[in-house]
């Protein structure tokens, strides 16, 4: 990509002088369930969903390679167990063409029932299709015979049905392979997540965000307003990118269970914000990770942060300190 423009805008010496803060918004995200990758056949033996969702993964990093270079921030969530109650069977009602599901929620197995519409496109209306249900995955079948599998997770996410359960975010990392990092299992906040997050209770859920990362400031001197992207400058480049956010994010929900390394992440990331502040003047770092539709699955807390579908905060040096301000 041809970052001549913008990088003739970074080296002006209105724009070198000033005083600069990051803005960083979520661009765009991708979540997978992780028993998908641990119990690969559970749907049909010829049905792999950890080989579908690594070439999905793959796929996700080279369109991202192709127009920026950019890391993959991710959170590795614990969910209340959510499954479909088998023995119940799906109820269709004429009237609101509606069709009640149950389900079975937690380790106490509590009974909810959740309802919604399935459009047929060969009959042109909502209909009461097939439904046939495991206790993971559901499979409805339309009137042409086509069969359509979803997971309990992305059925309930693809409904827009809410159930009142957050994301709870167990650990913060980053990685230039999404493919590889956490889904090969070889990872150690994985491995302490699955450990001590009781599996009885929760499924695991891992969200990939990728950001956008715009250095803003106002240069009084010269009167000028600049709001450049980052990634289109390269200022700062795309791995102490991925770091800085990362490190930003693991402060922010500080999730207990990821207090192994605390010491040496807050090291790293003081001496980032040092490099940034001396070398460019970038000061502060406020975030806004929010997603453009909201349901359960776009709700994140932590040991520490309250459920919440937007999570604002700012992360600058003060006397010498890393301080982290929740909006």
């Amino acid at each position: 990509m041809n970052r001549g423009i913008f990088s003739s805008i970074s080296d002006n010496e209105a724009y070198v002088e000033a005083d600069k803060k990051w803005t960083v918004e979520l661009q765009r995200f991708h979540k997978y369930w992780y028993d998908l990758v641990v119990n690969p056949n559970e749907v049909a033996e010829y049905f792999d969903t950890r080989k579908l969702i690594v070439d999905y993964l793959k796929g996700v990093k080279k369109s991202v390679e192709q127009s920026l270079e950019k890391r993959f921030v991710y959170f590795i969530c614990s969910r209340t167990k959510v499954r479909f109650n088998t023995k119940k069977k799906p109820f269709f009602n004429p009237f609101t063409k509606k069709v009640k599901i149950h389900i079975l929620v937690g380790k106490k197995e509590k009974k909810r029932s959740v309802c919604c519409k399935f459009f047929d496109r060969g009959l042109g209306k909502f209909s009461n299709p097939r439904i046939d249900l495991t206790d993971k995955y559901i499979t409805i079948t339309d009137s042409n015979g086509d069969l359509t599998t979803a997971s309990i997770h992305d059925f309930l996410d693809g409904s827009n049905i809410n159930l009142g359960i957050s994301s709870n975010v167990e650990y913060v990392g980053y990685t230039e392979n999404p493919h590889t990092r956490p889904t090969n299992g070889s990872h150690t906040g994985l491995s302490d997540t699955l450990y001590k997050v009781s599996n009885e209770d929760c499924d695991t859920l891992i969200y990939f965000n990728i950001f956008k990362v715009v250095t803003e400031t106002a240069s009084k001197n010269f009167m000028l307003n600049f709001v450049i992207p980052n990634s289109m400058t390269d200022e700062i480049g795309s791995e102490l990118e991925g770091k800085v956010i990362e490190k930003c994010f693991i402060f922010y929900f500080d999730a207990i269970n990821q207090s192994r390394n605390k010491e040496k992440e807050l090291s790293e990331l003081k001496n980032s914000l040092m490099k940034m502040a001396q070398e460019n003047k970038i000061g502060s770092v406020t975030f806004y990770y929010e997603f453009e539709n909201v349901n359960d699955y776009a709700i994140f807390s932590s040991s520490l942060v309250k459920p919440d579908c937007c999570h604002r905060f700012s992360v600058c040096l003060e006397n010498d300190n890393v301080e982290v301000k929740r909006f």
